[in-house]
């Protein structure tokens, strides 16, 4: 069931079959909102993991490659072994080894890129996180969200517009993946984990640019101070 996981993108960037109004997910304090020193090194990992193991069986980042990692604080050597699990170099980007027309067999389509996808919905991040734990087969729930059922061929997600999607849960319990932290990879904690790491795929620059924009507005502040100084002296005289 692993290659299931974020196959639903599909539906996120595609016109879906039996999605109807838009749907308010909550909100969370992600880590990269604000203004961070730094990206959690042990988050992307975690994220990563889960992203190359179970994901990139169907879906490739090909916007990212590993010497990429080496900005957020991996060694030469921690890149150079992640991508020789892969069978990759550093230099190679993070495609998926599914074929295009195995994918149309699949799925009827080609499947979508992943690295900017939490640029790509309404709720970026959180969206993401509330569709991947969205799934419930709770009758009473689903029974008031639709009462005439869940339509052939769909599955029932609070979080997905219209309730009703096409993809099964792609986590369909814990454990898929092995932490090399010990943390527990419970669904919930995947779907952050992985949720955070495409945050990193989609702006790599992130944190960067706000940095760069904390100067920017420091020194407006400096231009604009001094420059009502300048104008009091050069007026001071005038009456």
């Amino acid at each position: 069931m692993r290659f299931l996981l974020f196959s639903f993108i599909a539906l996120l960037l595609a016109p879906a079959a039996f999605a109807g109004g838009a749907v308010e997910v909550e909100k969370h304090d992600w880590d990269f909102q604000g203004l961070p020193k730094e990206w959690d090194k042990d988050q992307l990992y975690r994220g990563y993991a889960v992203a190359t193991q179970v994901c990139m069986t169907c879906h490739g980042m090909k916007y990212i490659n590993h010497r990429q990692l080496m900005d957020v604080g991996f060694t030469e050597a921690e890149v150079k072994a992640m991508a020789a699990e892969l069978n990759m170099s550093i230099n190679d980007k993070l495609v998926s080894g599914l074929e295009p027309e195995d994918a149309k067999e699949l799925y009827g389509k080609e499947v979508p890129d992943l690295s900017l996808i939490n640029k790509a919905r309404a709720g970026l991040a959180d969206y993401t996180y509330a569709v991947l734990v969205g799934y419930s087969e709770d009758p009473d729930e689903i029974h008031h969200a639709l009462p005439d059922g869940v339509p052939e061929g769909a599955y029932y997600n609070r979080a997905f517009p219209g309730h009703a999607i096409a993809m099964p849960s792609p986590l369909t319990g814990p454990d898929l993946v092995e932490y090399h932290d010990e943390t527990e990879a419970s669904i919930e904690q995947m779907a952050k984990d992985v949720t955070y790491f495409l945050q990193w795929t989609a702006e790599p620059e992130l944190l960067e640019r706000k940095k760069l924009g904390v100067y920017v507005l420091l020194y407006l502040l400096i231009f604009t101070v001094l420059a009502y100084l300048t104008k009091r002296a050069i007026w001071r005289d005038v009456h």
